[in-house]
This record gives structure tokens, C-alpha cells and sequence, in this order.
């Protein structure tokens, strides 16, 4: 349910009608996160939708629900690496969440990484969730959850 959720939001924050995709494929996304900057939140999450290397959506998640849609901060030079370089692969982002939980539990500040999430079939089948709830784990649903 949480990652229905995520979808809806992240396709109406991005204000836009996504184009179907010929063979459900998974558009391309620069997602980084770490350590927030706001009291009650352990980590933030920003997603940017690419298209080449451009940006055309850039959004904040404080929460697994909520998207702000911010300016982008992000160097080009990452921009560019995941455009035109290789996707991280669902064992990078698995384990990148397994050490992430760990990292939570021992108090220890979150680890800031970048994933490229791009040419993933079976986005709308069921993928959406595989790769992007991992990386998702452990934030709160809403500020309400906290």
C-alpha cells in the first residue's frame, strides 16, 4: 500500500502525465539520501526525474508521502554519471537498506549515497515497489506518523 502511495504521489508531484512506456519500463531517476536537516526526520530522500542528462522533475521526501518539489542542487557531474552510465543494481540498493537499518539501530548517522534507477521492466508490474521501497525503508509515512 505504502509503495501504491508513493507512486501516486510521485506521479501527481511530478505534474505531469507520465508516458506510457512500451514495455513498462521504469523512467530514469536519480535518487540520493542522507542525513536530514529538519528536527524528527533521521533521513531525507531527493528523487530527480531525468530525461538525457536534464533534469525535469526534482522532489524532496522528508516522509514516504510527501513530495516538495525543489530546486536543483545536485552536480552535474552525477547528473551526467547516472545518464550515461550504469544503473544501481536491486543488490546495491538491498544492501545499502539492510546497513542503513543497522546503522539506525546503532544510533549512527545515515550514510549518504545516490542510486540511479533507470531501464527497470516491469516498473508498473511490480518493480516500482522492489527498487524503490529499499531505499524508502524506515522513513516515516507522514509527519503525522511520528
Amino acid at each position: 500500500m505504502r509503495s501504491l502511495i508513493l507512486s501516486a504521489v510521485l506521479a501527481a508531484s511530478a505534474g505531469m502525465a507520465m508516458p506510457a512506456m512500451a514495455q513498462d519500463m521504469s523512467p530514469t531517476l536519480l535518487i540520493e539520501t542522507g542525513p536530514n536537516d529538519k528536527p524528527n526526520y533521521r533521513r531525507v530522500v531527493f528523487v530527480k526525474y531525468l530525461s538525457g542528462n536534464q533534469v525535469t522533475g526534482n522532489y524532496r521526501a522528508d516522509n514516504r508521502t510527501e513530495f516538495q518539489r525543489v530546486n536543483p542542487t545536485t552536480p552535474q557531474a552525477l547528473i551526467d554519471d547516472c545518464a550515461r552510465g550504469a544503473s544501481t543494481s536491486l543488490s546495491e540498493i538491498r544492501a545499502f537498506a539492510r546497513d542503513e537499518k543497522k546503522r539506525a539501530k546503532q544510533g549512527r548517522a545515515p550514510e549518504t549515497r545516490s542510486f540511479c534507477v533507470k531501464n527497470v521492466s516491469n516498473w508498473e508490474g511490480g518493480n516500482r515497489k522492489t527498487y524503490l521501497d529499499p531505499i524508502f525503508d524506515g522513513m516515516p509515512v507522514s509527519i503525522q506518523g511520528l
